[in-house]
């Protein structure tokens, strides 16, 4: 009877990722950038992602609040729309019995276009708390066979830190730190729009920068680049057609010329 409740857990599971997987799919069509929450249990994950995506979100000091991964959608700068995943807590010393659920649920970050790693830098467990993170993801990358997106550190619970800590963890995320940081309050909002700022300039590292000559009939491709790319530059010209300078992520440029062949150069 228990090999069969094993069984009916294992099926649920298998049809839970291949519902996920078509769901990455379709985001992946969409060309809209996907950013995933990472991070130990009670680092603020869920409260970061209520802040940035407005959601209501369950949010507790507990682990396994949820082993579902939440998306929502949220706005970037100039990149426009976005998606935001919020994963499940780590925790050391997994429970066996949850090993397969969990590894299913962070599976949705290993594909993600760029990872946050939310640290509570208030704990006097920080240190470790991030090393056991990384630990799971390179444990991850070994066993999924897909390679480690790029990964931005939030350090959060600034409202809890003294003003000497936090100048000096902000002066240090300004400064040659491995991994590109920010100082965050996702409980009161500080420094949630240079985060915001920073996931976008991290999307954009190496973006490529394209000129095109535009004429009225191409009204949905310059709708396109709004949406899905960063016009530094546009200007009208005397034949009526528009002149634009625009930054894709590499990504972007291909779906943009496979959408609209005829603005390929040759």
């Amino acid at each position: 009877m228990l090999d069969d409740k094993i069984l009916r857990l294992r099926r649920d599971l298998d049809d839970v990722k291949r519902t996920r997987a078509v769901q990455r799919s379709g985001r992946k069509r969409s060309g809209k950038p996907v950013i995933a929450l990472v991070g130990y249990t009670n680092a603020g994950k869920s409260t970061l992602f209520n802040r940035i995506s407005g959601a209501n979100v369950f949010a507790r000091d507990m682990p396994f609040a949820t082993l579902d991964p939440t998306i929502r959608r949220f706005d970037l700068p100039t990149l426009g729309e976005a998606a935001l995943i919020d994963t499940v807590g780590f925790i050391t010393d997994l429970p066996t019995h949850l090993i397969d659920s969990f590894q299913a649920t962070l599976e949705e970050a290993m594909q993600a276009d760029l990872l946050v790693h939310v640290r509570d830098r208030s704990s006097p467990s920080d240190v470790d708390q991030a090393e056991d993170v990384m630990i799971v993801l390179d444990q991850l990358e070994n066993e999924t066979g897909l390679p480690l997106p790029p990964m931005i550190e939030v350090w959060n619970k600034a409202d809890l830190l003294t003003d000497d800590k936090a100048d000096a963890l902000s002066f240090a995320a300004r400064g040659t730190v491995e991994t590109p940081a920010v100082l965050v309050s996702a409980l009161t909002g500080r420094g949630v729009e240079e985060l915001l700022d920073l996931i976008e300039a991290v999307l954009l590292k190496g973006a490529s920068e394209i000129e095109l000559v535009l004429g009225a009939q191409d009204g949905r491709a310059r709708a396109w680049l709004h949406q899905n790319g960063e016009v530094i530059s546009e200007s009208a010209l005397e034949t009526g057609n528009v002149a634009m300078s625009v930054r894709l992520a590499n990504d972007r440029l291909g779906q943009f010329y496979a959408q609209f062949p005829g603005l390929k150069p040759d």
